[in-house]
């Protein structure tokens, strides 16, 4: 065996070891219309509105979305609604004030308002997975203007619950670290963090920019690598990796010898 095919081998013994603990990115689509969902009047009676929205793909890997606006008049977060726009993705409606102006006097949507959007409310969308996740890549069916977003994961130690966001306002929101703002239709939505969290909270953005009009159309990321804990006892996979080497190391020095 010669030292360039050892080499090659010692290379792909630590390839199969660190394979162990390394993240694949997996993504959901929401140009189709989601795995479940919960029904509700929302704002508008001339569209469907959801209070959840979950999604399931092709890997088994669920991903569960609630939708939160503030309001004009007092800036306080409230429950809003997700609807579905085709090959457009996820948009969402919210009531901006008491007259609810994103709804028309016919029950049907107003304008841009159906897209998710800062305009009269900062709109948000929370997504819940059922472990510590980290955020890659947001994709957009439809957007326009400058198209800002901001994004953020809880990071805090105390449970999460939806009261970390109900009442509360963009300004003094606790337990959350903003990860980016990407600006631009243009611009890839890609994150290279570390920050690995079960909730993560999309918003169009800043509030003083209200000219951002987007619809998701799916996110991509990776699961934090989980390490099983140590037995002391190889698994069948690394022993088969290190006896190919040393078999190799072996017959490499008899060579030698010979």
């Amino acid at each position: 065996m010669k030292k360039k095919s050892l080499k090659i081998l010692s290379i792909a013994l630590l390839i199969g070891l660190s394979g162990a603990v390394s993240a694949a990115s997996t993504s959901w689509s929401f140009t189709s219309t989601a795995t479940s969902s919960v029904g509700a009047p929302g704002f508008a009676s001339q569209v469907a509105e959801f209070s959840s929205m979950t999604y399931t793909n092709g890997a088994g890997n669920s991903v569960t979305m609630n939708a939160f606006a503030n309001t004009a008049t007092n800036a306080k977060i409230e429950a809003a609604y997700l609807n579905y726009q085709g090959s457009s993705g996820l948009g969402v409606t919210s009531r901006d004030s008491s007259t609810n102006d994103e709804v028309n006097t016919n029950g049907t949507l107003n304008g841009t308002q159906h897209s998710f959007d800062n305009q009269g409310a900062v709109e948000s969308i929370l997504f819940s997975f059922s472990s510590a996740f980290t955020m890659e890549q947001l994709d957009f069916g439809w957007t326009t203007n400058d198209s800002d977003i901001q994004l953020y994961a809880y990071t805090s130690n105390t449970a999460f619950t939806t009261g970390t966001i109900l009442t509360k306002d963009y300004s003094t929101l606790t337990g959350w670290t903003k990860i980016g703002d990407f600006t631009g239709p243009t611009d890839p939505r890609l994150t290279t963090n570390s920050t690995y969290s079960r909730y993560w909270l999309v918003t169009p953005g800043p509030a003083s920019d209200k000219l951002d009009y987007v619809k998701l159309a799916g996110i991509t990321g990776s699961y934090k690598p989980t390490q099983p804990p140590s037995t002391g006892v190889p698994e069948p996979e690394s022993l088969a990796l290190v006896g190919v080497a040393l078999a190799g190391m072996i017959l490499t020095r008899r060579r030698k010898s010979a």
